[in-house]
């Protein structure tokens, strides 16, 4: 899944995951950051620039999954695997309950979008 993506897109996923994990601790910010290089091509120093200047309710839930959807060119698999990407770090956040429904809100947005 890693290409060239837009920032449109880095910024959306960035503010999507950050909707779910809301504090990263210092420990596993280079976990989130070798996620994120690794499967959605976006360097930590990207990640914190968008993680300081984005709040994430600037951009609905709904356009955030409408520019993902739109970058991975509506691909069922594309959007399977940017999910488990999700996942991931959910998992590294240490899936609290709390996160997780989060997470599940999201995914069923995308699957209604589909």
């Amino acid at each position: 899944m890693s290409k060239s993506y837009s920032p449109e897109f880095k910024i959306a996923a960035t503010s999507l995951l950050l909707n779910i994990v809301q504090k990263i601790d210092t420990k596993k910010r280079k976990q989130y950051y070798k996620i994120f290089q690794k499967k959605l091509n976006i360097r930590p120093e990207e990640f914190d620039a968008i993680k300081e200047r984005v709040n994430i309710d600037t951009i609905v839930l709904g356009e955030k999954i409408a520019i993902i959807q739109k970058e991975l060119a509506f691909k069922q698999f594309e959007i399977m695997s940017f999910l488990m990407i999700l996942n991931q770090c959910i998992i590294l956040d240490g899936c609290d309950m709390e996160s997780y429904n989060r997470f599940e809100y999201i995914r069923d947005s995308f699957m209604a979008h589909l």
